[in-house]
């Protein structure tokens, strides 16, 4: 065995012997180490004795003072002091288990002489050194010493148990001890804390938390929490959190939490930590981020207002350099400079930019400027840095800057534009001024003005002879002498017409213009017939009471043509009115087209520079497109409204399909409803026929205008609604009533006694998209009336408006139509069909309809009603056939009706999505879940009739949407295309070639007719002709195609393609043989499509 080992083994025996006395109370142990000669020396006086009797006698009478120990801080020094001979020298720290009910804390040390027997060691010394100082006479352990101490320990900690408790109640918030883990699993909580969040005490609070965090601590807080705190411990800190926690009554507390972890008494890791009430502190807290916030978005909005105000702002000092502080973003793009720093480079002072004549005046009003005085206004011309004339209208005022600083502020506005115009208009005024004065006094050879308040005249036009005796003077002096000159027979009116109290009383109620004709003498002292003329004039700077007379010569032949000229004011007041109506028009006209024509040239410029970013380019013709289609709605309403008012609207009388109507109104005016956020609803009444008789397009207008108007003027969350029915039937006419209503910002009572007059607006601005012509009512008030029908109007601001349009249309006696229903009535005879829809009306109708044809029907108005009564009937054995699944409802959506119905079902029930009048963004996810058909709303009766006839054809119905969907090419057939506009024809060949059309053009009819005439017969698959062309136009060439003997000339489809939109030119085209009329701009769907039939 080696020296180390051995010493070793040495060490490890006095540990065990000392751990087993101190740790273990086992003197047994001890003794049996015990040498025969052991020497034993105590720290008491007389603790000592010699031989392993009298040692062990001494140690087993002192095991009653023993109690059990923690011995830490062990440390050993070991030799050896010959053969078998060991000194071992150990030292700790010793202190009594708790629950012994001792308390002291001692350092020990011992001295231990080992012999090695055999293999054993036996102890020879032992020489024990612990501070005894509390050890009683004959004791080996101090256990009094340790009693007292622990009694008096209790004490204190009693006393500051009480202490804490008293302080704790005090503060807002408790002490909480809870295990280091994932769970803060609750140890011991302080009754100020569970009072704090609600509780009666510690028991009531480990009940309902059940002594986790996740009972008291917020969810979405949790995490955060943990993680915070984790990573404080992890590193040994302590923590300081804030976070919410829940009361017991539901509501929450925001409390901050400072703790850290300690080894509690049974060795574990836990968390001591104070959690106070912090709720509103933090309330006043958030409270202050939200005033910072909102400080810092208005300063932010302030400073950018301040760099895009269409003002210059600059700051400069009132010391005499003037050198400016401040400017923005406006003040050098006015003068041309290309930034703050290129202005600031050349300008220091504001004043470099007054010119020379304007700089005493401008810096004297500098100079009398004293802090906060009030502000100096002047206007003053300019030159930029290009020598370009400006002025600006300038505000100073002198005040403390943000900054602290004294400055002049100066704020000025660009008033260049203003002041030519006003230059401009002044010279005009100037020219119209002489001009009218030169015909005044041509006309009216003396003009006075009277100031009939003063009773005073003057004759003030210098270059006029007067024929008074003097040119100003007092009125009522100047009427009596002229009373004489008078002839006898028209003085007395004459004195009273021209009395100056007269006067006044006529004007003060309300005449403006006073008038007689009169003989009287003139210089020659012959009579002769005059006019006196008195108008009123508005004073614009006192209160006295102006006139101006106008005297003219009337002789015998004139008296006639005064009167003639009466006629002629009146003339001329109407013709002021029509200018006045045509001006209106003309401004609407211009404003209206202006505004689609600038955006279409704005988004060309910006697709021209924007040319390598196709997004942008694709989002430029999209809203060329659409400023494109307005322009020409506009042109359309203009064309109409021409029409009627020159009499030339004529209504058809055809027969038309009522429900492909609906439809083609619902598919137009859905998504635009829907895409501004509006709920959209269209209901009918029973009985409604499938086909009536009249005007199918005039209707349609009339039913567009109104919507197109409910839609722009309904703001977002609103309502537009449409209800249908026949109103009665009289003399072989159905009266539809046809009632468009919104929740839209309404009309005042005085704009609806204007309503459908042309161009009228309420307030214009208010539209959605502020455009429209104001020619779309009166278009429908006009149409309705054609038709021989009524509209009437109900609204209210802010409430909405309820159009009520009521039209006879003709009703047809179809037999084939009738027969089709009566065999209808069996259709649906002994199958059972389920109506799902949350919409009462809907679902009462479709369950009369089904009744009709022979279907026993059931209408529930949730999906998962709908699920639960397939299941039912699925258990009992009487599945239903068919169900019906309204697309939208709130609990459980139609596809995913669908989806439940087909597991319960199979492939046996066929379901129908009734869809809110477009299915197009469901239809793929539908198929899939389950539907077999789709039917959209309103559902008239026929076409339920319809849907339930065609059933089987479903797969047919996909095929040939596929077939519709698939890209059009005609390989490479060749149209001839006749357009005299190079551009239109760059276009227009450009886009068919994209349809896989080989396109040959000619620049007039005759070319036209020429290139036909070269080409084989069947060579073209069809022309398009412009009709308006130079040479020969294109009526004149489809007749010469037509009559040119080729084998084809009489079937090759002719295009009409112009831009002439009457009824009228359509009848001429088919005159000339053309085959179908297309209106420009192109739609090149409906072109392709008219080309497509054509296959």
């Amino acid at each position: 065995m080696g020296m180390d080992t051995e010493l070793q083994e040495v060490e490890s025996f006095a540990d065990r012997i000392l751990r087993s006395y101190f740790c273990e109370s086992d003197v047994e142990f001890l003794i049996s180490t015990f040498a025969g000669d052991i020497v034993w020396m105590g720290a008491g006086e007389r603790q000592k004795a010699e031989g392993k009797a009298a040692v062990a006698a001494c140690f087993r009478e002192g095991k009653d003072d023993l109690a059990p120990c923690d011995m830490t801080e062990e440390r050993y020094v070991t030799r050896r002091l010959g053969e078998n001979i060991f000194f071992c020298e150990g030292d700790s720290w010793i202190q009594p288990k708790k629950e012994t009910g001792l308390y002291f804390r001692t350092h020990q040390r011992i001295t231990f002489i080992f012999e090695r027997t055999g293999e054993v060691l036996k102890t020879k010394h032992i020489h024990n050194s612990v501070d005894y100082s509390d050890i009683m006479e004959d004791e080996l352990f101090p256990a009094q010493a340790g009693k007292e101490a622990f009694e008096k320990l209790s004490r204190v900690l009693e006393q500051r148990d009480r202490q804490i408790e008293l302080m704790l109640s005090r503060l807002p918030g408790g002490m909480l001890i809870c295990a280091a883990d994932n769970n803060f699993t609750s140890k011991w909580i302080s009754d100020s804390l569970c009072s704090l969040l609600g509780y009666d005490g510690p028991e009531e609070f480990e009940q309902l938390t059940g002594g986790s965090g996740h009972g008291y601590i917020l969810a979405e807080d949790y995490e955060s929490v943990w993680e915070n705190i984790k990573q404080k411990l992890d590193r040994g800190e302590s923590y300081s959190l804030e976070y919410r926690v829940m009361c017991k009554d539901g509501s929450f507390l925001w409390v901050s939490d400072i703790g850290e972890k300690v080894a509690d008494l049974d060795g574990q890791d836990a968390i001591y930590c104070f959690i106070s009430d912090i709720t509103e502190r933090k309330q006043k807290q958030m409270e202050m981020d939200a005033v910072n916030q909102e400080v810092r978005r208005q300063a932010e909005f302030l400073t950018q207002l301040y760099n895009t105000i269409p003002c210059g702002i600059l700051q400069f000092t009132t010391d005499p350099s003037h050198k400016i502080v401040n400017l923005n973003r406006m003040v050098w793009e006015f003068y041309g400079f290309s930034s703050e720093e290129d202005y600031c480079r050349h300008i220091s002072s504001p004043l470099q930019l007054v010119l020379e004549e304007d700089q005493q005046k401008v810096k004297d009003l500098v100079e009398q400027l004293e802090p906060y005085s009030g502000t100096v206004n002047y206007i003053r011309e300019g030159r930029r840095i290009d020598g370009t004339q400006v002025w600006i209208n300038v505000v100073m005022e002198r005040l403390v800057n943000a900054d602290g600083i004294d400055v002049i502020q100066a704020i000025f506005a660009d008033i260049t534009e203003t002041k030519r115009l006003q230059m401009l208009q002044e010279r005009q005024r100037l020219i119209e001024n002489q001009s009218l004065r030169a015909a005044t006094c041509t006309a009216y050879p003396m003009i006075m003005i009277i100031n009939l308040t003063r009773n005073t005249y003057n004759c003030f036009i210098e270059e006029q002879e007067c024929f008074l005796q003097s040119r100003e003077g007092v009125f009522d002096e100047m009427a009596a002498g002229f009373l004489p000159d008078v002839y006898p027979s028209y003085r007395e009116d004459f004195a009273s017409f021209y009395s100056r109290e007269n006067i006044q009383e006529r004007f003060r109620k309300g005449e403006r213009e006073l008038y007689m004709e009169v003989q009287a003498k003139g210089v020659d002292r012959e009579y002769h017939w005059i006019s006196v003329q008195l108008i009123y004039v508005d004073n614009p700077v006192g209160e006295d009471l102006l006139a101006i007379e106008l005297v003219k010569l009337l002789d015998a032949q004139r008296a006639e043509k005064a009167r003639q000229e009466q006629l002629l004011r009146d003339a001329l007041t109407a013709a002021r009115a029509a200018n006045e109506a045509k001006s209106d028009f003309l401004s609407r006209m211009s404003h209206d087209i202006r505004t689609p024509m600038n955006a279409i040239i704005g988004m060309s410029t910006i697709g021209q520079l924007k040319k390598e970013d196709p997004a942008r380019i694709q989002d430029c013709f999209s809203k060329i497109d659409a400023s494109s289609r307005y322009l020409l709605s506009l042109i359309n309403d203009i064309l109409d409204m021409s029409k009627i008012e020159t009499g030339k609207m004529s209504i058809a009388r055809e027969k038309f399909d009522f429900v492909e109507f609906i439809d083609e109104i619902i598919s137009i005016i859905y998504p635009q409803a829907v895409n501004q956020g509006l709920h959209f609803e269209l209901h009918y009444e029973e009985p409604i026929e499938h086909y009536y008789i009249g005007d199918e397009l005039r209707l349609k207008q009339i039913i567009m205008n109104l919507l197109s108007n409910a839609v722009k003027f309904t703001p977002a969350g609103g309502q537009v609604e449409v209800q249908i029915r026949e109103e009665k039937r009289t003399n072989g006419f159905a009266y539809l009533r046809l009632m468009v209503s919104d929740t839209g910002i309404g009309m005042s009572e005085n704009f609806m006694n204007r309503l459908f007059q042309p161009f009228e607006q309420e307030s214009s601005e208010m539209a959605r998209n502020n455009v429209g012509s104001g020619l779309g009512l009166s278009i429908v008030y006009n149409l309705v009336q054609l038709m021989g029908g009524s509209v009437e109007v109900q609204s209210r601001k802010e409430e909405g408006s309820v159009f009520t349009v009521l039209l006879p249309v003709g009703v047809i006696n179809d037999n084939e139509e009738e027969e089709q229903r009566r065999k209808s009535k069996e259709l649906l005879k002994g199958l059972k069909v389920l109506i799902v829809d949350d919409d009462e009306i809907v679902g009462e109708q479709v369950s009369d309809i089904l009744g009709e044809i022979g279907g026993y029907s059931l209408w529930v108005d949730s999906g998962r009603k709908a699920v639960r009564e397939v299941r039912a009937a699925m258990d009992s054995g009487q599945p239903y056939d068919i169900a019906m699944v309204d697309w939208i409802m709130p609990d459980m959506d139609g596809v995913e009706t669908t989806r439940q119905i087909r597991k319960i079902t199979g492939p046996d029930t066929t379901i129908i999505i009734i869809s809110a009048y477009d299915w197009s963004c469901i239809e793929e996810e539908a198929c899939r879940a389950g539907a077999n058909y789709f039917i959209s709303k309103p559902l008239f009766k026929t076409t339920i009739y319809n849907t339930f006839s065609h059933l089987g054809g479903f797969t047919e119905i996909c095929s040939e949407k596929i077939k519709q969907d698939a890209a059009v090419d005609f390989d490479g057939r060749h149209v001839l295309l006749v357009e005299d506009n190079e551009l239109n024809l760059e276009i227009a060949k450009s886009l068919l070639e994209m349809y896989g059309l080989t396109v040959d053009s000619a620049e007039n009819g005759q070319e036209a007719v020429e290139q036909y005439l070269k080409k084989p017969e069947g060579y073209y698959f069809a022309v398009l002709m412009d009709i308006r062309m130079p040479v020969m136009n294109g009526l004149d060439a489809s007749r010469a195609i037509r009559a040119s003997g080729k084998k084809d000339a009489l079937t090759v489809p002719i295009l009409a393609m112009t831009a002439n939109a009457f009824d009228e030119d359509r009848v001429l085209a088919k005159a000339a043989g053309m085959t179908g009329y297309l209106v420009k701009p192109l739609d090149m769907k409906l072109l392709v499509e008219e080309l497509r039939k054509l296959q």
